[in-house]
């Protein structure tokens, strides 16, 4: 006896004599054969055709478990994902959940695309949780890249600096007790240096800008709209107290923020930038807006590195974000997250 699903997704008996399947049944397509990612088939009514070894091991079940039965045996959300499929016929990636054949609900990243000469859809998966951890990962690593440059700026270049400015001061003093025509000069010297001293610091503070205290982000944004108003007119707008306890969310808020006024001071022309930052029931809300003319990368390109960034600190966050670019209004910032 062998155990397969039944329509509503149950498990039941059926007779050792229908032929047992091998990792892949049926009729596949060479993408699903020769794929190391776990990949299926689907074919008439969204019943499984065929199915690989890397999706046996991904969610357990085996092709004879699978195939010939109705996509929706496995969904964790039947209904919901039957409809999310038919609502996509062309080629699509969505966040799903499905169910293992332990009884587990395991989250994935799925692609689909509709097979050439109507054979179906062939369907990708990836665990979400592995994705997750893997772009976690890598945005903690660039963040502590940052930090540490950030670090060097204001501990060494700044003090380096400080120094040269210091000199140049003295030797201007001497100079001035001598009368020297060159007195001038050095003060000036003096003065350019003290200017590179405060961008420096100002760099190091928009490369690590959020302290460990729950206030950061409030007082990082501000920051980061006045030295936005240098080039372009930008505020700030916090009605009340805003807290946020979580360092990691208070450095991802702050890196879309800085995103969001970089591209507006850069890229669409703005004349106006806002930033805001308020409570929306349970959770926080940070809003960028301006008045740019000019369509931006962040929302020109919502599958570029800038835009893919973004929505990785989001899920990091568990926020939601939008990119919006309004013609004739401008460009949209929203992000959503727990407070």
């Amino acid at each position: 006896m062998t155990s397969t699903l039944n329509s509503e997704g149950n498990s039941i008996q059926i007779g050792a004599k229908r032929a047992v399947a091998s990792s892949v049944e049926g009729s596949s397509s060479p993408v699903l054969t020769s794929s190391k990612l776990a990949c299926f088939q689907t074919g008439h009514a969204q019943r499984v055709a065929s199915w690989n070894a890397e999706a046996e091991d991904l969610l357990g079940w085996k092709a004879h478990d699978v195939v010939h039965h109705p996509l929706a045996n496995i969904l964790a959300d039947a209904g919901a994902g039957v409809s999310l499929i038919a609502a996509h016929p062309a080629t699509f990636r969505t966040d799903t959940a499905f169910k293992k054949a332990n009884g587990e609900t395991l989250e994935v990243e799925l692609w689909s695309a509709t097979l050439p000469n109507d054979e179906g859809q062939l369907f990708l998966l990836q665990d979400a949780a592995e994705k997750k951890f893997l772009e976690t990962a890598l945005l903690d690593a660039a963040e502590r890249e940052q930090r540490r440059i950030g670090q060097d700026l204001h501990d060494h270049l700044c003090q380096h600096l400080l120094g040269a400015s210091f000199g140049a001061k003295a030797l201007a003093g001497a100079l001035d007790r001598e009368s020297s025509p060159h007195a001038g000069n050095l003060h000036e010297l003096a003065r350019l240096i003290n200017d590179a001293v405060l961008q420096v610091r100002e760099i190091s503070r928009g490369l690590h800008p959020v302290e460990l205290n729950s206030a950061g982000l409030m007082s990082a944004l501000e920051e980061l709209a006045d030295r936005a108003t240098r080039v372009t007119p930008c505020s700030f707008r916090c009605d009340r107290q805003m807290l946020v306890r979580s360092q990691d969310a208070a450095v991802n808020a702050y890196r879309i923020a800085q995103a969001a006024v970089t591209a507006a001071l850069r890229e669409t022309g703005a004349k106006n930038i806002n930033i805001t930052l308020s409570h929306v029931e349970s959770s926080i809300s940070l809003v960028i807006s301006d008045d740019g003319t000019t369509e931006g990368e962040l929302t020109a390109n919502p599958s570029g590195v800038d835009a893919k960034t973004l929505q990785y600190r989001a899920q990091a966050m568990q926020a939601s974000l939008t990119l919006n670019f309004r013609p004739g209004k401008g460009t949209l910032v929203t992000c959503l997250f727990p407070a």
